[in-house]
């Protein structure tokens, strides 16, 4: 029952925006066991659209078609619809009067344009309440599922209408399992290697490797005709995974390091603090991202030059001129200077050598120190990571919440459980 979607769209192939309307789609249908093996995306131009139309039907067993669907010129889905089937366009009432009810209300609305009432003979509307009706064909025994490319408005129809309106025409739907661990601190070829036996030994089973940085993403996927037999390899696949990974695995499935090291806090009742220098903020970025932080997050301050790290967080001014800021010392006195300030049981303080200058021999680009303050004590390591500036910056504030993670989880402290030189590529 393998399908596919057509994202339609000039500023989809113009690179303006990111189709990522597509890659949700594609998710939810694999999730509930409908296989999408073709994702197109596709201009505003009605020969190519008419062509990628036919040739979808011809291949497929379901096609959604998103975009294009709207009351503007370049909006041509339905028009091009209607020609390559051979179906006129029909007025549709129901979408008229909702048309005319809210011309009273919005007289200059675009989205008001009675363009938006014609569809293609046959058309089955999902939802006629949208800004743009998404509608489903049936042509030549295969469902056609035209939706609006407006993110919200497509997850609607997607997940509400779509995916229950499939089982109508495909029974005895594959049953399918899947699990993704989000990985820190391993390369792509190092986990394969520990995956080499595991997969070819299991039906069904299939482990993709999917590089995010700074992580890597192993997906674990199970599909088979008996649900039963189904769960019982994916139980047996994702436990395996978990040892050989170990504490590796910073996070499972939509959950972000981030999210855990805030649940790991709200167990232990402690409460976080940061200093970031050469990270400019990326952690209390990240932290501040996710709703209900505040439970467990005080506050952060950039401590950039030395006068703020010595004026706001109290680092001494000998520290500074013996070792320098770039120092372990000046971690730890950070460390424990914003914790003292904002009064929390934890803290991290970062501060290093981003790049692309100002590296020396002893302390080349990339060169970062990363403090761990707890209630029992105040730690810090150096680690040398090498890539973009920005890349040092991504790597250094998620090896900091990782670290912090697997203290929390596993009360461990420096050395880690990896090695301290990583690179762009290595993670």
């Amino acid at each position: 029952m393998h399908g596919e979607i057509i994202a339609i769209g000039d500023e989809l192939v113009s690179g303006k925006v990111l189709n990522t309307t597509a890659s949700f789609a594609a998710n939810k249908l694999f999730a509930a066991g409908y296989q999408v093996t073709r994702i197109t995306s596709i201009g505003d131009d009605p020969d190519d659209i008419e062509e990628c139309l036919l040739a979808a039907i011809k291949r497929s067993k379901y096609v959604i078609i998103t975009g294009g669907l709207g009351p503007t010129t370049d909006d041509i889905t339905n028009e091009v619809t209607s020609k390559a089937l051979g179906r006129p366009q029909v007025l549709n009432e129901m979408i008229l009067e909702k048309i005319r009810r809210a011309k009273k209300r919005f007289a200059n609305s675009a989205f008001l344009r009675e363009k938006l009432a014609w569809l293609p003979e046959g058309a089955e509307v999902l939802n006629p309440e949208g800004r743009a009706a998404g509608y489903l064909l049936i042509h030549q025994d295969i469902p056609l599922f035209f939706l609006p490319g407006v993110p919200k408005e497509l997850e609607d129809h997607l997940i509400n209408r779509v995916i229950p309106m499939l089982s109508r025409f495909f029974s005895g739907k594959i049953s399918i399992r899947q699990q993704t661990f989000k990985v820190f601190g391993l390369s792509e070829t190092e986990i394969n290697k520990l995956f080499e036996k595991l997969e070819s030994s299991q039906d069904g089973l299939s482990i993709g490797y999917y590089p995010n940085f700074p992580e890597v993403n192993v997906t674990a996927t199970v599909k088979g005709r008996n649900s039963g037999k189904v769960a019982e390899i994916f139980h047996m696949a994702c436990n395996t995974i978990e040892q050989l990974l170990g504490r590796y695995v910073v996070a499972v499935n939509e959950e972000t390091l981030e999210e855990v090291v805030g649940r790991l806090l709200l167990e232990k009742g402690g409460i976080l603090s940061l200093s970031e220098s050469c990270t400019g903020g990326l952690v209390s970025h990240r932290v501040t991202s996710i709703p209900g932080s505040s439970g467990w997050f005080e506050g952060g301050v950039i401590t950039y030059s030395n006068k703020s790290k010595e004026d706001f967080l109290g680092v001494s001014p000998k520290t500074l001129s013996l070792h320098g800021a770039v120092s372990s010392q000046a971690a730890m006195e950070m460390a424990n200077g914003v914790k003292r300030l904002a009064g929390t049981e934890y803290s991290l303080a970062i501060t290093g050598i981003a790049g692309p200058s100002g590296g020396t021999t002893q302390k080349p680009v990339g060169t970062v120190y990363i403090a761990l303050s707890t209630p029992e004590r105040t730690v810090a390591e150096r680690f040398q990571f090498i890539g973009t500036r920005h890349m040092i910056q991504i790597l250094a504030a998620e090896t900091a919440l990782d670290l912090l993670r697997l203290h929390l989880n596993y009360g461990t402290y420096f050395p880690c459980n990896r090695p301290a030189q990583f690179t762009a590529q290595d993670t």
